[in-house]
């Protein structure tokens, strides 16, 4: 049998007691909080992507979604090697969040045989009057790219528009191709 001397033991009884006083009193000073989010739905887009001049052309009359935030260009017809398309109404954006936007438009991914077959991928944005907004996008196979338009303010029921150029090389091969996402970032 193990002898236990009774200092010991009361000073293990207090210092158990002491503990468990210290757990449940610690335990009482929490409350609990909550939070809730109820009803919480979608509205519409401020900045929404309208059809323009070479919308269809560019993606079909499926092109732009429903909601006016991705537009999907997939029927572009093959290019010639060596030729320059220009869509100079590639698709229209629209500002109806009833107050001036910022907006910045930039390279999100590029992937397929851009650079062996492709010189360049040149995006600007123009506003109803003519008068380009921001830098240039322009992705060429050799050099220093521009990825972004910078940030750009729309005034409310602004209608602006988006030119492509696309350069296909002169001794580009037969069927390849190349995909592209650019990322519209509005404030």
């Amino acid at each position: 049998m193990v002898k236990v001397s009774n200092k010991k033991f009361l000073k293990l009884a207090v210092l158990l007691l002491s503990s468990f006083l210290i757990a449940f009193v610690s335990a009482a000073t929490y409350s609990e909080l909550f939070m809730h989010g109820t009803s919480i739905s979608i509205g519409t887009a401020s900045l929404l992507f309208t059809t323009g001049a070479n919308t269809t052309a560019m993606g079909g009359g499926d092109a732009i979604n429903s909601q006016g935030t991705e537009v999907t260009f997939d029927t572009i017809a093959a290019l010639e090697p060596g030729e320059i398309r220009t869509y100079e109404e590639a698709v229209n954006i629209t500002n109806n969040a009833g107050a001036t936007k910022a907006l910045n438009i930039s390279l999100y991914s590029i992937t397929g045989n851009f650079s062996t077959n492709f010189d360049y991928l040149n995006v600007t944005i123009f506003n109803g009057g003519g008068t380009q907004q921001g830098n240039s996008i322009e992705i060429v196979s050799s050099g220093t790219n521009v990825t972004s338009t910078g940030s750009l303010t729309m005034g409310n029921g602004q209608i602006w528009y988006v030119r492509w150029i696309i350069k296909a090389q002169t001794g580009a091969t037969n069927s390849e191709s190349f995909d592209v996402t650019l990322k519209v970032k509005v404030e």
